[in-house]
């Protein structure tokens, strides 16, 4: 039962319009620029006036001021429940978008492995097309797994133009400029991911910081 009931249903106890002064001493009540005994105690003397035998407001100021604890207790422990759900939700998003960033961080370097794979393999199909056209004597990976071709120094002497050679020429140009692409873009977007970690890291490390000042300060 909320105070404003209980009070109510008291005031008409005493024979006392509940809905006409049941207001009327809550805003006395509520008034917290003095103390809550006086507050209460004048709440009673305005009830005195309306009576004609106040022997049944005895007691009454200590009834008023335990029910108006009760309800501000309540309210206490309704409001902190509230905050402790609010903090709870406010972890659950966090560890939700921590879990998208990791999740989106393991995405891209699932994509990155499998487009240093797809290289690879035409890598093997470019080095195929060679040999089987003669473009080439040999060819070797170097460090960056970039296809060198060893040409062979009878060019000039090999007569007319062969077609076939050169569209394999061509096409592994075209290949080695499309693996140096995608070269390119995987290292710069190891480098993003490098760098997003530690800016992650470093906010997490920010963050855990400011909680230990907090705790120390309280």
């Amino acid at each position: 039962m909320t105070f404003d009931d209980w009070l109510c249903k008291r005031l008409d106890e005493l024979a006392i319009d509940g809905e006409v002064y049941g207001e009327y001493v809550r805003g006395i009540v509520a008034d917290e620029d003095t103390d809550l005994d006086e507050r209460c105690q004048t709440a009673v003397d305005v009830l005195r006036a309306v009576v004609e035998d106040d022997a049944g407001l005895a007691g009454l100021d200590a009834q008023i001021k335990a029910k108006w604890l009760e309800q501000e207790d309540a309210a206490a422990k309704k409001a902190a429940q509230s905050l402790e759900q609010a903090k709870l939700e406010l972890e659950e998003k966090k560890k939700a978008e921590l879990k998208l960033v990791e999740e989106n961080e393991r995405k891209e370097a699932e994509k990155a492995q499998a487009r240093q794979h797809m290289t690879r393999e035409e890598m093997l199909q470019r080095e195929k097309i060679l040999n089987e056209y003669g473009a080439a004597d040999s060819s070797f990976l170097d460090e960056d797994g970039n296809v060198i071709v060893r040409e062979t120094k009878k060019t000039e002497e090999s007569g007319p133009v062969n077609t076939n050679k050169t569209q394999a020429k061509e096409h592994q140009q075209a290949i080695r400029d499309k693996m140096k692409k995608e070269h390119d873009s995987k290292v710069k977007r190891d480098k993003e991911l490098l760098e997003a970690d530690r800016l992650r890291k470093e906010k997490a490390k920010r963050r855990t910081q400011k909680k230990e000042k907090q705790r120390g300060a309280g």
